[in-house]
């Protein structure tokens, strides 16, 4: 069992994780639902709406070529990606296992805080990221495959069995395109948890820095620059 009590060192690693909880966990889980309620105001609903339109153009010209075409490199990437997510969650676990005799073995500076009673939590948190990102693109890679199939139907028989042609294949790409960008940003929250290995510092200052790439320059760059050149 990983030593969970031994997780956190002093203040810094306390006030690091609570940050990192609130940047990645519940951030990305609220985000969504913001998005959804005002789609013009985030990156996310915004795209939302011009794939929407990219869609309805499909069904209307009934254009299967260039739809399979157009979301090809979306499925290479989710492919590329998730072998990639796989081989750290399976090169995490091994350092894992071999940890208690490497530690003893490999010299490193004084100055890193490789406490050995905390390391072993900080990599069971790297494996669980791992394993989200894997499962996140394996997730857009079946909505991709859904779509791939869908978007070749009679658009009467979705609208008989699902509703609007337009709205059902709209919502297996915007999910799809969601769970590739969720996947993406596990790889991004397993930077600060990675420096954390070494410095609790760092882990602090990258937790800190994504937190602003993301809200200020991503997410929710139209809105605040707006309110910026009112100001």
């Amino acid at each position: 069992m990983a030593p969970w009590s031994e997780l956190f060192q002093n203040r810094v690693d306390v006030v690091g994780f609570v940050l990192y909880l609130l940047v990645f966990p519940i951030y990305h889980g609220v985000y969504p639902w913001l998005a959804s309620f005002s789609p013009h105001s985030t990156a996310k609903g915004r795209l939302d709406v011009i794939r929407r339109s990219w869609i309805a153009g499909l069904v209307e010209r009934r254009d299967i070529t260039a739809a399979a075409q157009q979301t090809r490199n979306l499925t290479m990437m989710n492919s590329l990606l998730g072998s990639a997510s796989l081989i750290l969650l399976g090169m995490t676990v091994n350092i894992l296992i071999r940890f208690p005799g490497m530690s003893a073995e490999v010299s490193h500076p004084s100055s890193w805080d490789l406490h050995p009673a905390s390391v072993a939590a900080k990599l069971y948190l790297l494996i669980f990221v791992f394993a989200a990102a894997f499962s996140y693109y394996m997730a857009a890679l079946r909505r991709l495959g859904q779509f791939s199939l869908a978007i070749g139907a009679d658009p009467a028989v979705i609208e008989a069995e699902e509703g609007s042609p337009v709205d059902y294949l709209t919502n297996l790409v915007n999910k799809a395109s969601n769970r590739y960008t969720l996947g993406v940003r596990s790889f991004f929250a397993a930077f600060p948890l990675f420096a954390w290995l070494f410095n609790s510092w760092l882990f602090l200052a990258l937790t800190l820095f994504l937190a602003i790439k993301f809200v200020s320059f991503q997410d929710f760059r139209r809105i605040l620059g707006r309110r910026a050149k009112r100001q």
